[in-house]
């Protein structure tokens, strides 16, 4: 069994709800420590003039903080603390998982501050540094391993089966071969020659000998992935979809893939 699945799921992110509570604690923590703060200032903006709020003067270290400010600054830490709980608790299924079809794992070292330059503070609800880490915990404990070999020998998401390369950009999630093999996902493309890395490099030798007698499982993925894929876009035009009561939108592009019995331990 092959399988793709993305980092915490529909994790809830209350971002307005965390927003209003820190438009509310400004707003109370300006109106208590008034001398904190430069004076208000008029600019500019396209053909009107607007008040601007003065920036926190430097070297203040005293803040008066108002009752209604701590039950703020409670709520919004209640808030945070559910998210994370929340992502750590979806996380942890994942790496369960994948632990369930191997213990010996194989992925590739993505660099999660790379992640974090790209998708901002986006990345937070995902937490892909918490798996990362927890697999290799839960991977050990359990008298496996964790091999991370380097994206820039191997290349994955670029190889085709005769060694070309050709680059991708992010949005092109298909790998169109150019042996003329039949189209696959990409990153569970890269999962299968994830297999043949060895030593830091990966033995195109291997992955063609194995290629064969995989073809159909990466079809089989492939497919139950447009299937999901086309599901997710009709649950999401309808009216009270998941996407909609969960603002979770900008957070999909981190993703895992997995693999399962018949291609035990590989991660890419």
């Amino acid at each position: 069994m092959l399988t793709r699945m993305p980092f915490a799921e529909n994790v809830p992110t209350f971002q307005r709800e965390i927003a209003a509570l820190q438009r509310q604690m400004q707003r109370s923590g300006r109106a208590n420590n008034p001398d904190n703060f430069e004076p208000n200032f008029k600019a500019r903006k396209g053909r009107k003039t607007v008040v601007k709020k003065g920036k926190v003067k430097k070297g203040k270290a005293q803040w008066k903080k108002s009752k209604n400010y701590l039950k703020a600054s409670a709520k919004k830490r209640e808030l945070e603390r559910r998210k994370t709980a929340y992502a750590k608790n979806q996380n942890r299924r994942i790496v369960n998982e994948i632990l369930r079809h191997g213990k010996d794992i194989k992925t590739e070292n993505v660099s999660v501050k790379g992640w974090q330059k790209r998708y901002g503070k986006a990345l937070g609800a995902k937490s892909p540094g918490f798996v990362q880490s927890e697999l290799v915990r839960k991977a050990e404990n359990a008298g496996g391993s964790v091999i991370k070999f380097p994206t820039q020998t191997t290349a994955l998401s670029q190889t085709h089966l005769d060694g070309t390369r050709i680059k991708k950009s992010l949005s092109q999630r298909v790998h169109q071969d150019v042996t003329g093999i039949p189209e696959h996902h990409r990153d569970l493309f890269s999962a299968f020659l994830s297999r043949s890395v060895n030593q830091n490099q990966l033995v195109l030798q291997d992955a063609q000998n194995e290629y064969l007698g995989l073809e159909p499982i990466l079809l089989e993925a492939h497919q139950r992935y447009l299937i999901r894929k086309q599901v997710g876009e009709s649950e999401s035009r309808q009216p009270d979809s998941p996407s909609e009561r969960v603002s979770n939108k900008s957070l999909t592009p981190s993703q895992i893939v997995t693999t399962g019995e018949k291609l035990d331990g590989d991660v890419a």
